[in-house]
């Protein structure tokens, strides 16, 4: 009789391994120490300031700040990047970075995004151990839904997920000892202030949950609930403040950065918001919305709608606030999200989601009905198909910065001077390795050059464009159209005078067709 339960064991740490082997296999498929590209791209490189100031300053790291303190060649458009105090800071959150940077002691740069490994583990952990979820849930948690998408690249998501599930514990789950009310106070105080977009969720979900507890129990019994949780919500409420006097004395803004660097985007038309709402829960511009990603999100509203009135409080309050977040998230947003694959605005509806989702899945598994079983495994094999194509899109990112590398390693320039900021991200974590620059203009590139005459005496320099056959002048043009719209063009260079200018100021100049770049190449000489 003792072999039974280590039989067990053995089989649920096999069923692990197997889930852990799949995630990570799944993952490195995109080649993710090549993914720092755009959002990854300037959180890694806040993370890295941190570290490289030995935490005593958030300046960003900015290689070229010698000789350019105005910013001039800065890669970082207007809404990513402040300058506060006479420093220049990423408009992201400084908390992910602060949490993560410690992680550079022991971990090459390009490695840290394997840290949402921990954080998707530690979900599934709760999920599993918390919320009672079979290995078979949990694949589906995972690879048919746009979790899995948001896990290819350095972000906070997978903390979100995890610290979510983890904040919601003392009321999803009764879980009221003093260590899991602690921490759950302090995760969910972490995730509203890193992403801002999770305060509508949170926000209706207490309203329902504390008015639902008013509609059906005495007013003493509503009292002894609250203070059985006094110290989640003491913690929670301490944990905000203390974000909010970080914010104001580093950034002058109880919200923080990110919310001061997106105020223009909360100004946009009606017009725009309804293409948002579009983006955000169908499908516009390449991105795929929450309902096309999870359709099996209709019949589920649909199911807890016409089933109110049976379903527990709980299930009406996550189904309420999820449907409310949906609708109101397209109408406060500051953008559409712009490239990413799946929602990233939604990553806090993966919670309800799956709560909802799971009882009706245990029961359709459970059940003989061979019309629902497949249904179910239609719609999710359609969710399992679209990360595959995000997996593709992906691959083809992180190729890019992955082929750019071998440019570098052969050539090891010192100065490199990209035609625009999308370009610069094929860097990818090398950043920190050179200094790199964007000139948009003819005539930033001759200040540049006589800049770096005076200061860079003998540093390799390459200037890099697409090469004339990828992006043709007519092509350049149809692209600056739509991008003029943003302000930030791809440059067009008069290259008879970049050329003759780097033939007078550098020795050994060259031309050089590479992949999908053409580069010019020399060795600043240095002012007469």
């Amino acid at each position: 009789m003792v072999i039974l339960p280590k039989v067990k064991q053995l089989q649920i740490g096999l069923k692990w391994f197997l889930l852990f082997f799949a995630v990570v296999l799944s993952i490195q498929y995109t080649s993710p120490q090549n993914s720092y590209f755009q959002d990854s791209h300037d959180k890694l490189i806040q993370t890295y300031s941190l570290y490289f100031n030995h935490f005593q300053s958030d300046q960003l790291y900015y290689p070229g700040y010698d000789f350019d303190p105005n910013l001039n060649y800065f890669h970082l458009v207007d809404n990513l990047f402040l300058k506060c105090n006479d420093r220049i800071v990423s408009a992201f959150p400084i908390q992910f970075a602060a949490m993560m940077a410690p992680l550079l002691y022991i971990l090459p740069l390009s490695y840290l995004v394997y840290s949402s490994l921990f954080f998707l583990f530690l979900g599934f952990w709760i999920l599993r151990q918390y919320y009672k979820f079979p290995f078979f849930l949990l694949w589906i948690c995972y690879f048919a839904t746009y979790l899995w998408p948001l896990s290819w690249e350095y972000s906070e998501m997978p903390a979100i997920f995890a610290f979510s599930l983890i904040g919601l514990l003392p009321i999803l789950r009764n879980r009221k000892s003093f260590l899991i009310q602690t921490v759950a106070g302090l995760s969910l105080s972490w995730v509203i202030l890193v992403r801002l977009d999770t305060l509508p969720f949170f926000s209706f979900f207490f309203f329902f949950t504390f008015f639902f507890l008013w509609k059906d129990q005495s007013f003493p019994s509503v009292l002894y609930k609250i203070a059985s949780l006094k110290v989640f919500f003491i913690v929670c409420f301490l944990g905000i403040v203390l974000q909010f006097v970080l914010n104001e004395i580093l950034y002058d803004h109880i919200f923080g950065t990110r919310f001061v660097a997106n105020l223009s985007g909360f100004k946009v038309s009606f017009a725009q918001r309804l293409e948002w709402f579009q983006s955000l829960n169908f499908y516009a511009d390449k991105k795929i919305g929450f309902l096309a990603y999870l359709p099996i999100s209709f019949p589920l509203i649909f199911f807890y709608l016409t089933h109110f009135k049976t379903v527990s409080n709980i299930k009406k309050s996550l189904s309420l606030s999820l449907v409310l977040t949906i609708l109101v998230i397209p109408f406060i947003a500051p953008n559409d999200g712009f490239n990413n694959w799946g929602p990233r605005f939604y990553t806090v509806l993966i919670l309800p989601y799956l709560i909802l989702l799971k009882p009706l899945i245990v029961k359709i598994v459970a059940s003989k009905n061979w019309k629902f079983r497949m249904n179910l495994i239609l719609i999710i094999t359609y969710s399992f198909l679209l990360g595959i194509v995000g997996a593709k899109i992906q691959k083809s990112k992180t190729s890019l910065v992955k082929n750019f590398r071998s440019i570098t390693k052969e050539l090891n320039p010192d100065i490199i001077v990209f035609t625009d900021y999308l370009n610069l991200y094929s860097i990818g974590s090398d950043y920190t390795k050179h200094i790199s620059l964007v000139s948009y203009t003819t005539e930033k590139n001759d200040q540049l050059i006589k800049i770096l005459s005076e200061k860079m005496k003998n540093k390799k320099i390459i200037f890099v464009d697409w090469h004339p056959l990828i992006l043709t002048q007519e092509t350049r043009n149809i692209m600056n159209a739509e991008k003029a719209k943003g302000g930030y063009p791809i440059s067009h260079w008069d290259l008879n005078r970049l050329e003759s200018s780097l033939e007078k100021n550098t020795s050994n100049f060259h031309i050089l067709d590479k992949q999908l770049y053409r580069i010019w190449s020399g060795t600043i000489k240095g002012a007469n």
